[in-house]
């Protein structure tokens, strides 16, 4: 009998451990080509956004988060279409992305600002009301320009051209095939000093953005919620401890981006819902 005790208290734990269920698989999706938060490099996906997500899996029991990258519009794509979970790096934009279920706690704040050709624009103008007649280039799918400037596209007033990615986007401006370019400051003051561009001047901030996981409607609420509730509780975490804060600083430091980390991250749980 005492044989048979320690037998059966030597086999309960693997016979629990057996019982334990698999760790839920999360796909998430992110851009392949927005440096410094978003790219894919001889590892995989990378960048800050990246590197908040690894961190923040390590924080989280009972999942297997899976990262990919692809272009920011194959991305929308499978979001939109529930071949992914969530998108990442996505700004507020419940109106012009009704399919994202919830936007997550941010992951960090963006600067983003009007780019023009030399001598095109004025710092002190109104965007976009003053800029009406130009030419602008775009990231293909982004929404980054805000909804009145693409209201004022719709009316007619401003003309638009999409490239892929800032690389493209800058380029049109540089060689005079376009008038403005509007983009987050790290993303383009680091194409600018790579590529040598002179003639291109940074006009205006025209906001704060902050950038979110947006979580799909096609992925069943029952199933969704209880994920979502741990990640954000985990990301509103990573912003108290300095965790998000040290990955931005770190990647701004390596990068020579000129952007202020203290400004991109600072109140990033105060300027969008749903912090």
């Amino acid at each position: 009998m005492l044989f048979l005790i320690a037998f059966l208290g030597l086999q309960l734990p693997a016979v629990i451990g057996s019982a334990q269920a698999e760790p839920q698989t999360i796909n998430l999706v992110q851009d392949s080509n927005y440096p410094p938060y978003m790219h894919l490099d001889e590892n995989g996906p990378a960048g800050i956004y990246a590197d908040i997500i690894r961190e923040a899996s390590q924080r989280l029991d009972g999942y297997e988060i899976n990262l990919k990258a692809a272009t920011w519009t194959r991305a929308i794509y499978q979001v939109e279409n529930g071949k992914a979970h969530a998108l990442v790096g996505t700004y507020f934009r419940p109106v012009r992305r009704p399919w994202i279920r919830h936007f997550s706690t941010p992951l960090a704040t963006e600067a983003v600002y009007v780019y023009c050709r030399k001598g095109v624009a004025q710092p002190d103008w109104a965007y976009p009301r003053d800029f009406t007649g130009l030419l602008f280039s775009n990231n293909s799918g982004f929404a980054t320009p805000g909804a009145a400037f693409f209201e004022t596209v719709d009316a007619g007033e401003i003309d638009l051209v999409e490239e892929e990615i800032a690389q493209e986007n800058l380029r049109l401006l540089q060689i005079g095939r376009a008038d403005c370019y509007v983009q987050e400051q790290a993303a383009v003051e680091s194409v600018l000093k790579a590529e040598g561009y002179d003639a291109i001047d940074r006009v205006r901030i025209v906001q704060n953005e902050t950038a979110h996981l947006g979580y799909s409607r096609q992925w069943p609420k029952q199933d969704a919620e209880t994920f979502i509730r741990h990640m954000d509780a985990v990301l509103k975490d990573m912003h108290t401890d300095g965790t998000i804060s040290s990955i931005i600083n770190n990647h701004m430091s390596n990068s020579n981006a000129p952007a202020k980390t203290s400004d991109l991250e600072k109140g990033a749980c105060q300027t969008a819902k749903p912090c």
